[in-house]
């Protein structure tokens, strides 16, 4: 459902924009039996002469010293350098921080996220779009805690390494983290489902809330402006400009309603930025403001869709399309 892929960005390229593009050098993190990824329990040894001082505010940026370098480890390495409280991530949890991130071998900062006009970051740690190391190094994070981990270069960049980062095939990147929440998504959406209004598709969900919906369109032609319906009304957190939306989605077309892209089919829950040109225009107009386990119907026109070019080869210029949208989590 993006509008395009998001542009590399210094403040993302390695935790989300690149992770997008460097998953297959990334490798995949070790599981346990509960199908969470595993942790290295031991004291690290890479991290031993990491410190860093300073309240974990999530306002004022510590000061982390190092240590000797270079800093160099074969898997993802943990440090507490603050405890926390609460319950400690797991792969099925979202994490909320404001990270410092360092290459290892030069111990130069590569990525401030305290820097000015930064805000908190979340994560879902179950995405596979984003960088393997950086998501197993936050499990077992919790709230209010202080942590530091190594991205080894087969869970980070791999042997190309990142050359706008800076990063050597090489290098171990190393990641200070302040932790600001640790909560777990919604997988499903629970609630009365009340029926779309008279002229837009039908949604039934004949196989349960964890299989695709059918979506039937009328014969009748297509709305000439966007429409949305909110099918089960949502009670958590408000969408708001500029968070990343969890969500399962199903898209089909008005004209002959063909199947044209469902994360449901795919069998795992999309994130999408919103708000902020990430996605379509009808995604953006429509999602922010909407609560955290909602399911929404979209009926979107081409004009707030892929415009007169389509997104070839399913959807073309003139394609009206049709969504149905279970915001699952807001970060």
């Amino acid at each position: 459902m993006r509008s395009h892929r998001p542009a590399a960005r210094t403040a993302a390229a390695l935790i989300a924009a690149l992770g997008l593009t460097t998953v297959a050098a990334c490798g995949s993190s070790s599981s346990g039996s509960d199908g969470t990824a595993t942790t290295n329990v031991a004291a690290s040894a890479a991290l031993k002469g990491v410190t860093a001082t300073g309240a974990v505010d999530l306002k004022t940026a510590p000061k982390v010293a190092l240590g000797a370098t270079p800093i160099s480890s074969k898997t993802v390495e943990h440090k507490v350098l603050t405890p926390g409280t609460g319950k400690a991530a797991t792969k099925a949890d979202t994490v909320r921080l404001r990270a410092q991130i360092y290459n290892g071998t030069s111990g130069k900062l590569i990525d401030d996220g305290y820097a000015a006009g930064r805000s908190e970051e979340g994560y879902r740690l179950g995405r596979t779009d984003i960088v393997a190391g950086f998501t197993e190094g936050l499990v077992g994070a919790t709230k209010g805690g202080r942590i530091a981990f190594t991205i080894p270069p087969e869970k980070g960049f791999g042997s190309a390494g990142n050359e706008q980062l800076g990063v050597k095939g090489t290098d171990t990147i190393v990641v200070v983290a302040d932790i600001a929440d640790v909560h777990t998504p919604l997988t499903t959406i629970d609630g009365t489902q009340t029926p779309a209004p008279a002229g837009l598709p039908t949604v039934e969900f004949k196989n349960g809330p964890t299989k695709e919906p059918t979506v039937t369109v009328p014969k009748s032609a297509a709305p000439t402006t966007a429409q949305q319906a909110t099918l089960v009304q949502g009670t958590g957190a408000t969408v708001q400009k500029g968070q990343t939306i969890s969500a399962q989605y199903h898209g089909v077309l008005w004209k002959d309603g063909s199947v044209f892209d469902s994360s449901w089919q795919r069998g795992a829950a999309a994130d999408f930025p919103i708000g902020v040109g990430g996605v379509i225009p009808g995604w953006d107009k429509t999602l922010v403001g909407k609560k955290v386990g909602s399911r929404v119907l979209l009926v979107i026109p081409p004009a707030d869709g892929y415009g007169k070019a389509g997104s070839p080869p399913k959807i073309s210029g003139t394609d009206t399309l049709v969504f149905v949208v279970d915001i699952l989590d807001a970060y």
